[in-house]
């Protein structure tokens, strides 16, 4: 048994230089980014979310409908993640032993969802994972806003082999998380990943290498295509359109599982926004990655 007095903070490994190391420069970014969204004056508190995962200049737009539509008090959260740098096991949960998260905004804690034995120990390609921290300095923004401290589970999965697992997974997340919390919002399931990633430099360019306006078209409609099938819990769908495009979303496994878990709470998902490096850089770029933002209510 692990006891969390002997365990490690998780290092905020790529504050200043994906986003910003300063505190109050980042309060700021985030706030900034959370004002410019447009938010309907009623909305209901989400449960489960799709956010993307680049660096915060990329991801920030992406990831702020999360702290727009959050609920007033939020006391966990899970992260899924693929992982980019250490082979994982398909169709396990790993989760990291950690006794909190940093933060440059501050630190959040942790807690254990009882399926860490279900997988093996990931915690150092969790140390190193970009994907599981650019939702973090937003979730250390909800906790200082609400005044309250948020804890912080995180697991890495990066294959699911079939649709089968997606929905075991998701039953024992269910279960372990208690499914009344997961209704009233005061824990929140995340996956973390970017969508579509496009051209020579990620080895895909099947609408050919010379990218114009109708290959970002189709990339776009390949992507809301499947963010649609994760909103409405189309599983099956989803594994066959995976299948037939070979699809380079990285961070899919996560997002089905949370789907799945989205299905079976019955809840209503949405895609809430869409974009691509292009528009954030604001140039015709040759290789370009696409972020959605999918929530449920």
């Amino acid at each position: 048994m692990v006891h969390a007095n002997t365990l490690p903070m998780r290092k905020a490994w790529y504050a200043g230089s994906w986003y910003a190391a300063d505190r109050q420069t980042l309060l700021e970014q985030i706030t900034q980014t959370v004002r410019e969204l447009e938010v309907p004056e009623q909305k209901d508190p989400i449960r489960f979310a799709v956010l993307p995962h680049a660096g915060l200049t990329y991801s920030a737009r992406g990831i702020a409908p999360v702290v727009v539509h959050a609920p007033k008090h939020v006391e966990r959260v899970v992260i899924l993640s693929p992982s980019h740098y250490t082979v994982v096991p398909d169709n396990v949960l790993s989760f990291g032993y950690f006794s909190g998260y940093e933060t440059p905004i501050g630190s959040l804690s942790s807690f254990s969802t009882t399926l860490e034995s279900q997988g093996p120990d990931a915690s150092i390609a969790i140390q190193r994972e970009h994907a599981v921290e650019m939702v973090l300095p937003f979730l250390a923004y909800l906790q200082h806003v609400q005044q309250s401290p948020i804890k912080v589970a995180m697991a890495l999965i990066s294959h699911l082999t079939d649709s089968s697992h997606a929905s075991l997974l998701a039953e024992k997340l269910i279960a372990a998380l208690g499914e009344q919390e997961l209704e009233s919002g005061n824990t929140l399931v995340i996956a973390s990943s970017d969508f579509t990633h496009y051209g020579k430099r990620f080895g895909y360019a099947p609408f050919g290498a010379q990218v114009d306006n109708s290959v970002v078209d189709k990339v776009r409609q390949n992507d809301l295509a499947i963010a649609q099938h994760l909103a409405l819990g189309e599983i099956g769908p989803l594994f066959l359109a995976q299948r037939m495009q070979r699809t380079t979303i990285c961070g899919i496994a996560g997002a089905t599982i949370v789907s799945a878990m989205a299905r079976q709470l019955n809840t209503s998902g949405w895609v809430a926004n869409y974009y691509t490096s292009r528009d954030v850089l604001k140039e015709m770029a040759t290789d370009f990655v696409a972020y959605a933002t999918v929530l449920w209510r």
